[in-house]
C-alpha cells in the first residue's frame, strides 16, 4: 500500500478527531516558542519562576501543555506538577495541599492534620521530581492565587530546595495577574513578588499577517498527527493536495485580509485570538473536505466565509 493510499484511508478514519477539526491543536507559534525557550533557560537555576499574562483565548493553556511536553522531552527524568487556581474565598493551606496531592494522584489516605499533609506533599513531590531531581510546577489562572496561597507554595518549594530538588515554577494568568502582582507588593509581600512575579511577560495574540503565516507554517511543517506517525496536520487533512504542493500558509494573506474587513482596526491591533484562528481553519477544512486533489487551492471566498463564521461564533 502506497503512503498516499494509507493517508487517504486514515484521513477518513481520523477526520473527526483531527486536532484542527476539533480546534484543539497545540502549535509551536512564535509566542509559544519564546515562552518555551524562556522556561528552558530559567530551568538551569536551582529555583526559578516565570510569570506570563495574556488576554482570554490567547492560547495560554495550550502553551502550558507545550511547555509540559517540551520539558519532559528535554529535561530527562524530571517531574511536572500542574495546578489550576480556582477562585475561592475560603482558601486554606490544607485545601492547597490536598489539591497538590490530588494533582499527583496520591495513592494513600490523605492525613487529616496540617503537619501530616505537609509531610505527604513533600514526600510526594520529592518522588515526582524523578531521577533528574527537578520539578516543574505549571500554574494556570494564576490571578486567582491569593497571597496566602503563594506563601504556602513558597514554603513547599523551600522544603524541596532543602532536599536538593530543583524547582521551576511557570505561572500563566489573565490580565488581572498584573493587578495581583501590584497587590502583592503593596501588601508588603515583596518576597512573594520577587519569588513568583518579579517580571510579568505578556503572552501575545497573533498581531499581523506575518505572525499568522508562521502559525500556518506550523500546521504545515511543525505538527504531527497521530502521534508517532510523522504525518503533519496538513498532510493528513489533504493528502493528495499536500503531495501536489498545497500548504495552509498560502492562505495566510486571504485570512488576514478577511479579518481586516470584519474587525475594527483598534480591535485588530490588540491581536487575534487563537480561538478565532482555530475556528477559521476548522471551517475551511469542513468546506474543502471533498476537494482533496493535486492542484487544490482554497478560494478567497471560502476563506472569507470561514472567517465570518469564526467571528460570529
Amino acid at each position: 500500500m502506497s503512503e498516499i493510499t494509507l493517508l487517504v484511508s486514515e484521513r477518513e478514519r481520523l477526520w473527526d478527531y483531527h486536532p484542527i477539526n476539533t480546534e484543539s491543536a497545540i502549535l509551536p507559534t512564535r509566542p509559544v516558542q519564546k515562552a518555551v525557550a524562556l522556561v528552558l533557560a530559567a530551568s538551569r537555576k536551582a529555583r526559578a519562576s516565570l510569570a506570563f499574562w495574556a488576554d482570554p483565548l490567547s492560547g495560554k493553556s495550550s502553551c502550558l501543555r507545550m511547555i509540559e511536553a517540551t520539558v519532559i522531552d528535554r529535561v530527562k527524568g524530571c517531574g511536572v506538577l500542574t495546578l489550576e487556581a480556582v477562585e475561592d474565598q475560603q482558601t486554606a493551606e490544607g485545601r492547597l495541599l490536598v489539591q497538590i496531592l490530588k494533582s499527583v494522584r496520591y495513592a494513600h489516605k490523605i492525613d487529616s492534620t496540617l503537619a501530616g499533609k505537609r509531610d505527604q506533599v513533600n514526600r510526594a513531590l520529592n518522588a515526582l521530581s524523578g531521577e533528574a531531581r527537578h520539578l516543574f510546577i505549571l500554574i494556570d489562572e494564576g490571578q486567582e492565587f491569593s497571597n496566602s496561597e503563594f506563601a504556602w507554595l513558597k514554603a513547599v518549594i523551600n522544603g524541596l530546595a532543602r532536599d536538593s530538588v530543583k524547582v521551576t515554577t511557570v505561572i500563566f494568568g489573565q490580565r488581572e495577574l498584573l493587578d495581583r502582582r501590584s497587590e502583592i507588593y503593596q501588601n508588603g509581600r515583596s518576597d512573594l513578588g520577587d519569588r513568583f512575579m518579579k517580571k510579568l511577560i505578556e503572552f501575545k495574540r497573533c498581531r499581523g499577517a506575518e505572525e499568522l503565516r508562521s502559525i500556518l507554517e506550523a500546521v504545515d511543517d511543525k505538527s504531527e498527527f497521530p502521534t508517532g506517525s510523522k504525518w503533519t496536520y496538513t498532510q493528513l487533512l489533504f493528502p493528495r493536495a499536500h503531495a501536489g504542493g498545497f500548504r495552509f500558509k498560502t492562505i495566510s494573506g486571504d485570512v488576514w485580509s478577511a479579518l481586516q474587513q470584519k474587525v475594527p482596526p483598534k480591535v485588530l491591533a490588540k491581536g487575534v485570538s487563537m480561538e478565532v484562528i482555530a475556528a477559521t481553519l476548522a471551517s475551511v477544512c469542513r468546506a474543502c473536505k471533498d476537494s482533496d486533489a493535486a492542484g487544490m487551492s482554497i478560494p478567497a471566498s471560502v476563506v472569507k466565509a470561514a472567517v465570518k463564521v469564526s467571528l460570529d461564533d
